[in-house]
């Protein structure tokens, strides 16, 4: 057979098979024409051979179906279903049958291969799927919300059972951080993909430290909550209730000895300032008090003698009142302690308060403490009047004054200025030789009973200033005069115990002791002969107060003289040498004033108009 033959005969044969082809082809078409390929299938469902609306109808519950089909989502430690109406999941029916009506319909030899051999294989198609993304991050946002924490070190659960506290231990976890973007984007493909289960981004860290350290704390604390817990201090009581510890306790974190974090109690110390403060306040707080040398006010005896005299120390039955100590409440100090007591699982305590020392304590009294009367004196004066209330007043501010060693007592010191307004009234003081009326007059008496009782208690006079003119109810040569600031009268404990100064008047006299520690056994005044004596002279002064020619005395008298006075001082130790001071005191004349009584001086005639 010829080569030309052959290829007519297989171009024939070609020509054939493809007229056969397209007319199988053709057939299949027109047998396929309106309805979706054999073997689709859409969510199980086979839809071949459905027309588009058959196929709608027959998807409709299916897809709807679907549609209610919850997600698994995994977190850490749990699953959730999500249900995906929630994040505004919807399947698109009619796109969903259009998509299963275009397989093999595409002018592409692929889709002809398709359609011929669709009866032999089935092909799913996938829904068409939307979501409300806004919906989805929302949900996620919920999510993290719920699950997003830092990592901690632990926390205490606290709660009542049978009117006790139970103590439980929480934690300790690590931190726990949802991917807000990649979970949307997972969660939103595994939705749309029609997938079962998807698990969110989250990362989640080991915990910071073991369990050991929070439950010890539990521990502590469940002991503390038991029964009060009481601090005490001189005697007294803060008892803190369970109902109020609890209140008070806050866990924070500390540094342990390998420079890690650990959680640890503490006591905050504005809750102890608001929840303990003014019953601590109530309970332990009090100023302080000195220790005091209680004395007798009036003397078992007395001296009055205005000559030659002396004075030996009589032992006095003296007493020691305690002093107390000033306390404060320090909410830091409280706050610290009963951490402290906490983890030591202690219930009671000294209180660390602030404890300062009174300004004499009582042990530096029971040093120094006085044993005998050292010296006594009274000095009388007219009963009524002005000059007594002002006597008496200074003795009052005087009395029961302590006179530490080596302190100086000043009389102008102690009562500062004698003025009218503080209760003092005009009364007569020499001024200028002449006897005036001025505030607080007449407390001079008190400068001279204050002079002899140091004199004869041996201590060392530093200031005093006799009378211009001698005043005869004083003794000469040992009395002073007293004018604030200037003319004073002062003297130093040179013992080594505490003096007490003690003062009490009568109607008619004052009185001023020195108890204390003797230095002497013995104090004696001599007095010398009075010498170089001085008249004195005599002044007149007219008044229209008196008739014509009356006279009137308003100043007596007084001659003038020169005094010595000797202070001896016998020492308690024989071997000590015996000490004599001397004074010398000049006195002026008092001058005698004589008032004379003259005739008023005629009213001047008018000036004429």
């Amino acid at each position: 057979m010829s080569r030309e033959r052959i290829v007519r005969m297989l171009l024939t044969t070609l020509a054939t098979m493809t007229v056969a082809l397209f007319a199988v082809l053709l057939l299949v078409v027109l047998a396929q024409q309106g309805r979706i390929l054999p073997g689709t299938t859409v969510v199980g469902v086979d839809v071949g051979r459905l027309d588009p609306a058959s196929a709608r109808r027959v998807l409709g519950p299916a897809l709807a179906a679907e549609g209610r089909h919850p997600l698994r989502v995994s977190l850490p430690g749990e699953q959730v279903l999500l249900d995906p109406r929630t994040v505004g999941l919807e399947i698109d029916v009619p796109g969903t049958v259009a998509d299963a009506f275009r397989r093999g319909r595409r002018p592409t030899p692929t889709s002809i291969a398709a359609r011929l051999l669709a009866p032999a294989r089935t092909v799913e198609i996938a829904p068409r799927r939307d979501v409300d993304e806004a919906l989805v991050a929302a949900w996620v946002d919920a999510v993290a919300a719920r699950l997003d924490r830092e990592g901690s070190l632990g926390d205490l659960r606290i709660g009542r059972e049978d009117g006790s506290y139970v103590v439980g231990a929480i934690g300790p976890h690590g931190a726990v951080n949802v991917d807000r973007e990649e979970s949307v984007a997972r969660l939103r493909f595994a939705l749309l993909a029609g997938e079962r289960q998807v698990a969110l981004a989250v990362a989640v860290d080991l915990p910071p430290v073991g369990r050991a350290p929070i439950e010890r704390i539990a521990g502590d604390v469940a002991h503390a909550l038991r029964e009060p817990l009481r601090l005490r201090h001189d005697g007294r009581t803060l008892s803190i209730a369970p109902e109020t510890l609890v209140r008070l306790f806050e866990l924070d974190t500390a540094i342990d000895y390998q420079g890690r974090p650990i959680p640890a109690l503490t006591v905050p110390v504005e809750r102890v300032r608001t929840l303990l403060g003014p019953d601590a306040r109530t309970t332990f707080d009090r100023p302080a008090r000195d220790a005091r040398i209680i004395t007798q006010r009036v003397p078992s005896t007395t001296r009055t003698d205005l000559g030659s005299t002396s004075f030996r120390p009589v032992a006095a039955d003296i007493t020691i009142e305690a002093g107390a100590s000033r306390v404060t409440f320090l909410p830091a100090r409280t706050a610290t302690q009963i951490t402290e007591l906490v983890a030591q699982r202690r219930r009671a305590a000294i209180a660390d308060v602030d404890e300062r020392d009174p300004g004499l304590p009582t042990a530096a009294v029971l040093e120094g403490r006085p044993t005998h009367l050292l010296s006594t004196f009274t000095t009388f004066y007219a009963a009524g009047g002005a000059r007594t209330v002002n006597i008496r007043l200074l003795a009052d501010i005087l009395d029961d004054r302590l006179i530490a060693p080596g302190e100086t007592f000043s009389i102008n010191e102690t009562s500062g200025p004698r003025r009218c307004e503080d209760g003092f009234l005009p009364a007569g003081t020499i001024v200028r030789g002449e006897l005036v009326d001025t505030c607080g007059g007449g407390v001079s008496q008190i400068g001279t009973t204050v002079v002899n009782a140091a004199f004869f208690a041996g201590v060392p006079l530093e200031q005093w200033q006799p009378h211009s003119f001698f005043i005869s109810r004083y003794p000469a040569g040992r009395e002073a005069t007293l004018s604030y600031p200037e003319l004073d009268v002062r003297f130093t404990n040179d013992t080594d115990g505490y003096l007490v100064l003690r003062t009490s008047t009568t109607p008619e006299s004052v009185t001023v002791s020195i108890y204390g520690a003797p230095r002497w056994s013995r104090v004696t005044a001599d007095h010398g002969e009075r010498r170089a004596p001085t008249d004195f002279g005599q002044e007149e002064r007219f008044t229209t107060s008196l008739r014509p020619g009356a006279r009137r005395v308003i100043q007596s008298g007084g001659g003038g003289f020169t005094i010595t006075v000797v202070r001896t001082r016998t020492p308690i130790d024989e071997r000590a040498e015996v000490s004599r001071e001397r004074w010398t005191t000049v006195y002026r004349p008092q001058q005698r004033i004589i008032e004379v009584g003259v005739q008023p001086a005629p009213e001047p005639e008018p000036a004429p108009e």
